[in-house]
Parts: structure tokens; C-alpha cells; sequence
């Protein structure tokens, strides 16, 4: 049996992602709103050219690739594979939906449901022709989802992208090669992601699009930075936070939700006048303190909280695939 090792570039992206996802839901759930007296506040403003839309695609993306990646290991090790990803789905699903109750409009209720209805079929799609065929329907729903206008209906798309992207192992071969094809990755693209920016100011319905080539920008750019000396520190930091990205994810709702409770005296409220640069300084905050916490967990444990307790819902009662004393273990 091939043992599977942990990507370290995907944590660090997972968890580049997990910071972009606070900055986005974070007003959303102390109810801010970008115009005050009539006037746009510049925070927001920001926000959309820089957040929004940017870092939900790579957290889809990755999501995708980790599902295959199970699902890799699940055909290795359990008897009945699929019934091991169903669990994960129906748990993640359970946990989605108490999220909901903090922050409707979470993304992990709507993760499970497409998952449950298109992930896991695709499993039952031939070896040969799963990562190809995934692919390409990955990539016409993805550019359906961003004409339609990005949001939710590029979830498919990236799903099966990520999927195809897992099967096909490009992960680990682009480890090998990273050093030198990430950094030309991010110099093209960023002209690109420069001029779609520049573009969107005047057609915000591009948003979407603009937003995946941004994500990819981005992707490139942490990659090829977490390689650096200098920027080792922050990619330690980065990876802890993608290796407990889902307590961290919930923890983060819970602090939001309970500081609504001191919001006037903390600037934060929606009537406060800079309600949304003290939000930022916030998430930084919040980002700073998850960093360091997941880092001392992580010298202890091997998990976070919400993933070991996902794992043991997911792998609990699994019958081996291959059973102690039988012919094909000897």
C-alpha cells in the first residue's frame, strides 16, 4: 500500500485561503453595510477588488482536490470506500447545518450537498477515465458558473476541477517542479490579474472572472513565497492554519458572532463611522491569535478539534480493505 504524506504546499494555501474567507464573511455577520450617508466607504470598496470572490474559488478548489485524496486513500484502506466519504459528506453536513444557525449562508452546508450529489458519483466513474472526464466537465461548469456571475454556481465546476486535479496527483508533481514554474506562473498571470481589476471598476459584472484568475495570482504567489526563506515564519503560520482550517473556520463565526454582543464600544457596530477598517484590524487580530494557537496545537496533536472529531465520524466501524491473516495480507 502506497502511504499518502501531507502536501505542506496545500496547507499553506488552504490556510492563505481560510484568511481571505474571515475578511469576507466577517462584515457579513456584524451586519456592516458599505454605504453610510450616502457616501461608499473605501474599505469595501477594497474589499471587492481584492477579497470578494478570490479566495472562495481556491477554498472550492482545494476542497476538490482533498476529496480525491480520501478518496485515494479510502480504495487502500476500507472495505466499502464510498460508504467512508458518505459518512464525511452526512457529517459535514450535520455541522454545515448548526453553522447556518450563526451564519446563514455558510459554505459548508452547500460543500456537502454537492459532494453528496456530484463528487461521490463521480467516484463510479472508470480509473482510467475519472480525472479527464471530471476535468473537463470541471471546466465548463466552472466557466458557465462565472458568466452567471461567480458566487455558489462556480461550486460544481471547482469541485470537479480540484477532483480531477487530486486523481491525476498533480499536487505532488507539482511539488517537484514548483520552484521554478510557480514563480513564472504568478509574473504572467499578474499583468493579468492587474488589468481585470482595472476592468472590473467599470463592469462589476465581471467580477467572477475576474476573481478565478486573481485566485489563481494569488495561489502562485503564496506558493512560490512559502518556498523563501523570508517568508518562512508567515508560511508556518499559514499551514498551521490549513491543517485545523475547519475549527478554525467555525471558531472564527463564534468570536464574530459573540463580539455583535460589545460592537459599539468596539467600532464594530453598523452604525459605528469606521465600522470597517476596525473590522480589518479585526480579522488580522483573529488571524493572528488562530495562527499561533493552531501552531501550539499542533505540537501536541495531530489534528484540530472539528477534523479529528470529521475523522472518527468518517473512518468509524471501517472494515479494512484487505483483512489480518487473509491471502492477500500475507
Amino acid at each position: 500500500m502506497r502511504i499518502m504524506r501531507r502536501l505542506p504546499g496545500l496547507d499553506v494555501l488552504r490556510g492563505f485561503a481560510l484568511c481571505g474567507i474571515l475578511f469576507a464573511n466577517a462584515p457579513a455577520i456584524l451586519r456592516l453595510h458599505p454605504v453610510r450617508d450616502g457616501a461608499l466607504d473605501p474599505v469595501p470598496r477594497v474589499l471587492e477588488l481584492v477579497v470578494y470572490g478570490r479566495f472562495f474559488p481556491l477554498f472550492s478548489l482545494l476542497f476538490g482536490i482533498g476529496f480525491a485524496l480520501m478518496w485515494r486513500s479510502a480504495r487502500c484502506r476500507a472495505a466499502a470506500p464510498r460508504v467512508v466519504l458518505l459518512r464525511r459528506i452526512l457529517a459535514l453536513a450535520a455541522l454545515g447545518a448548526l453553522h447556518q444557525l450563526l451564519q446563514p449562508g455558510e459554505a459548508l452546508l452547500p460543500y456537502a450537498i454537492v459532494g453528496l450529489t456530484l463528487l461521490l458519483p463521480s467516484t463510479f466513474l472508470p480509473r482510467r477515465w475519472a480525472a479527464p472526464a471530471t476535468g473537463v466537465a470541471g471546466a465548463l461548469l466552472t466557466v458557465a458558473g462565472a458568466a452567471l456571475g461567480g458566487g455558489l454556481v462556480l461550486v460544481p465546476g471547482l469541485f470537479l476541477l480540484g477532483f480531477a486535479a487530486g486523481l491525476a496527483d498533480l499536487p505532488r508533481r507539482l511539488e517537484s517542479v514548483a520552484r521554478h514554474v510557480l514563480p513564472m506562473a504568478a509574473l504572467a498571470l499578474g499583468p493579468a490579474a492587474a488589468a481585470g481589476v482595472l476592468w472590473q471598476l467599470g463592469h462589476p459584472e465581471a467580477g467572477a472572472a475576474v476573481g478565478l484568475i486573481m485566485a489563481a495570482t494569488y495561489a502562485c504567489l503564496v506558493l512560490s513565497l512559502s518556498r523563501t526563506t523570508g517568508f518562512a515564519v508567515m508560511a508556518a503560520l499559514l499551514a498551521a492554519l490549513g491543517r485545523t482550517a475547519l475549527t478554525n473556520y467555525v471558531a472564527a463565526t463564534l468570536i464574530v458572532v459573540g463580539l455583535r454582543v460589545a460592537a459599539r464600544p468596539l467600532g464594530i457596530g453598523p452604525d459605528a463611522p469606521r465600522a470597517w477598517s476596525h473590522t480589518v484590524v479585526l480579522c488580522v487580530l483573529i488571524l493572528v491569535v488562530q495562527g499561533a494557537v493552531s501552531r501550539w496545537w499542533l505540537s501536541r496533536f495531530d489534528q484540530g478539534p472539528l477534523e479529528w472529531l470529521l475523522r472518527k465520524a468518517s473512518w468509524a466501524g471501517a472494515a479494512p480493505a484487505v483483512r489480518a491473516g487473509s491471502a492477500a495480507a500475507a
